[in-house]
């Protein structure tokens, strides 16, 4: 099976970076994951950086960034790790929201084989 998506303009991928770092926090929140998962998945500096490269804004990079720090908190204080994943989560919502509507939105998912 091959994924396809598509996306063009920079508020888009921010949009769709948001909205799937919000589900990646819930799957956390819930076990439905492992940090191990949620690093290899996205949670690597390369993201935060790639996003700083391309002129994302100040608020998704940094929190890209503090995401990459939650296995961190886990190792040094693992009784704050819920706490931080539902902080984390609010944040990226209220940014999800902060975010400007696109002009025209398209179809994300282009191919599915």
């Amino acid at each position: 099976m091959n994924l396809q998506i598509e996306l063009e303009h920079s508020d888009e991928i921010q949009k769709f970076l948001c909205i799937l770092n919000i589900g990646m926090l819930d799957a956390l929140l819930n076990g439905a994951l492992t940090l191990e998962d949620a690093y290899a998945y996205l949670y690597r500096p390369y993201v935060a950086q790639l996003l700083g490269q391309n002129n994302a804004i100040k608020e998704i990079v940094k929190l890209f960034e503090e995401c990459c720090m939650l296995e961190d908190i886990r190792d040094i204080v693992p009784e704050k790790l819920q706490d931080a994943l539902k902080l984390k989560k609010q944040e990226m919502l209220d940014l999800l929201k902060s975010l400007p509507a696109t002009e025209k939105s398209g179809y994300w998912l282009n191919e599915l084989d």
